[in-house]
């Protein structure tokens, strides 16, 4: 039998992919947006993400004699870790009169498919918007989930990385010589510390303006300004930040509002976090993805059908199904997984303005 346009937009395929477009068009979400392009793949078969926290070798290999045997070396360290993922997860529901008789926004007529597709974007944005959550608070070192931080939330629990803090000099100090000397002070410590090279920095949007009205910046972002100016690359860039102390730097502007609440930003504004070189981040984190059972039986299928027809994802999901009293769709939508540290030592919390108490998690 062949499906109808209707079933066919309703079915596991179309809208677990709708899902997972929207979730890459998203903007506001730079944290996820480095652990799903630069993190290690996970797929844990069970309810269970379990990871290793390797500590790699940093000592000289010893010079022997020709004839000399080979010297034993350490095996690399290694810290067993697990956690439980997270499951987020809503649906919404759409009566029949939305869909068919009511007509759809923007449009003069009803159109069921574009009400299905606007909807689904909603769910798909608040589901980020937790995904993003718990993607920074993994960067800062702790995810931390209960009733209070998630509204809405059954359960509460946390994950510590243990990501070591460097409490830096103001940043926001005008006069504070931060090219010529704070930030080379952080890349040695951070080079001290994760045996990496710098190459990342994360901080809050407000933060640049600060780094804008500092008198060292100032002259260097004249200097690289000129020559992108001379190469005709100034266009549609920010090339002040290009190269400064040998770093990318990456500002998230990046907010929620929970239901009644203010707008709150994911990251604090007195937090920057140094990151290693994007080669190397896949040895750094881990993006685990959990396997999530859902109906695979047409939306219009019977329900002994439903009985027998399984699908399984992994990830993102949605899917729907017939409500009969009143009459109307039910989509659901959700991701199952976990942002993970594999080498906590490999990030840098910097607190950037020391007088201040770092910031909650």
């Amino acid at each position: 039998m062949t499906a109808t346009p209707m079933e066919d937009l309703l079915s596991v395929d179309t809208l677990t992919g709708l899902v997972k477009r929207f979730a890459d068009q998203a903007d506001n979400r730079a944290c996820t947006a480095i652990f799903e392009q630069h993190a290690k793949p996970i797929y844990p078969m069970g309810q269970v993400a379990s990871w290793e926290e390797v500590v790699f070798g940093r000592h000289l290999a010893p010079v022997t004699g020709v004839d000399s045997p080979h010297t034993q070396a350490r095996r690399l360290g290694r810290r067993r870790r697990s956690s439980v993922m997270v499951m987020v997860k809503a649906y919404k529901d759409l009566p029949g009169s939305a869909l068919f008789l009511t007509r759809a926004p923007g449009q003069d007529t009803a159109d069921a498919e574009a009400v299905i597709a606007d909807e689904l974007l909603d769910l798909t944005t608040i589901v980020q918007n937790t995904k993003e959550y718990l993607a920074c608070g993994a960067l800062l070192g702790k995810i931390q989930v209960d009733p209070q931080s998630v509204p809405g939330s059954e359960l509460s629990f946390e994950v510590d990385f243990g990501v070591p803090e460097f409490q830096s000099t103001n940043w926001l100090d005008p006069q504070a010589r931060l090219r010529s000397g704070e930030f080379q002070r952080l890349k040695r410590r951070y080079k001290a510390g994760s045996g990496e090279r710098a190459g990342l920095v994360l901080a809050d949007e407000r933060l640049e303006g600060a780094l804008v009205r500092n008198e060292e910046i100032k002259g260097f972002a004249k200097e690289v300004l000129g020559r992108q100016i001379l190469r005709g690359q100034s266009h549609g860039r920010t090339p002040q930040w290009d190269g400064l102390a040998g770093l990318n730097w990456h500002f998230t502007d990046g907010t929620y509002q929970p239901e009644g609440g203010q707008v709150t930003s994911y990251w604090p504004e007195d937090t920057a976090l140094v990151l290693p070189e994007e080669r190397n981040m896949r040895r750094v984190l881990g993006w685990a993805e959990g396997r999530v059972l859902v109906p695979a039986q047409e939306v219009f299928g019977s329900a002994e059908d439903a009985l027998s027809l399984v699908r399984e994802v992994r990830g993102h999901y949605a899917y729907a199904k017939v409500r009969t009293d009143p009459l109307g769709i039910r989509i659901y939508a959700g991701w199952y997984g976990l942002p993970l540290v594999l080498n906590p030592e490999a990030l840098l919390r910097v607190n950037v303005r020391p007088q201040l108490a770092p910031a909650a998690l």
